[in-house]
């Protein structure tokens, strides 16, 4: 587990996913559990950010962790899906992160 500063810069509950600079998790809304297929993991952040700014921070961060964009807001790695979602309250932004196993596009 990480220590210290250096946490509050990840999405707690993945592995490698940094909190864009002005966003704050809601650790209420977090959601975690485990499926067959594998890992499902829910998470919210709030900040007085712009939509255009996640999705640049994200699309410059994310494929130096390996994720390919399938568009802004979809990404995927290894057979996981990882998709942002955004909801506007007021002065705040909301993003939701969502990763999930990656369905078999096949069936």
């Amino acid at each position: 587990t990480r220590m210290g500063n250096v946490a509050d810069t990840f999405v707690t509950g993945f592995e490698d996913l940094p909190l864009m600079p002005g966003l704050v998790q809601d650790q209420k809304e977090s959601v975690l559990f485990d499926t067959p297929q594998g890992r499902i993991v829910q998470a919210s952040a709030i900040g007085d950010v712009a939509k255009d700014a996640v999705l640049s921070f994200y699309a410059a961060t994310l494929p130096q962790l390996g994720w390919e964009a399938a568009d802004q807001i979809t990404y995927y790695r290894e057979g996981e899906m990882l998709r942002l979602e955004f909801k506007d309250i007021g002065q705040a932004l909301t993003v939701r992160f969502l990763s999930e196993p990656q369905s078999d596009p096949f069936r």
